[in-house]
């Protein structure tokens, strides 16, 4: 049996419905949280990495190519060469992420937190498959 709306919302307010916002309360709304606790040193150590990268030109925010250790990826087989391919354009859409939610705010917000966290470990994992494959 379908869904049939009612046409009635107890907290619908048609005369609130898109009314303007307050461009200060905007831009409260807009802040990422930041997290107190800040980075863990692994983490740390790994963002300024990133960041230094991306900054001095070594990573090229669409070019996923530029994460690869050319060395080490030429001397994969076929297969591993696609799994390091698939993952450095999904890692590198992340970094540039990353890269751009702290260039804005520059603290360890939770977003920024939880990315680095997640690409470090997910980095480190293909590592043991493929070996130092990627240059951060």
């Amino acid at each position: 049996m379908p869904f049939k709306s009612q046409g009635y919302n107890p907290l619908f307010d048609p005369a609130t419905d898109n009314l303007p916002i307050d461009p200060e309360i905007q831009k409260m709304l807009n802040k990422p949280l930041v997290d107190d606790s800040g980075f863990s040193q692994e983490d740390q150590a790994f963002l300024q990495q990133i960041i230094a990268k991306f900054e001095e030109g070594t990573i090229h925010r669409y070019e996923p190519s530029s994460l690869l250790n050319v060395a080490v990826y030429d001397s994969l087989d076929t297969a591993r060469k696609g799994k390091a391919d698939q993952n450095a354009f999904n890692i590198l859409s992340t970094l540039r992420n990353i890269y751009d939610l702290w260039t804005v705010e520059q603290s360890p917000t939770y977003q920024v937190k939880n990315m680095i966290h997640s690409i470090r470990l997910t980095k480190e994992r293909l590592e043991t498959e493929l070996g130092d494959v990627y240059i951060v």
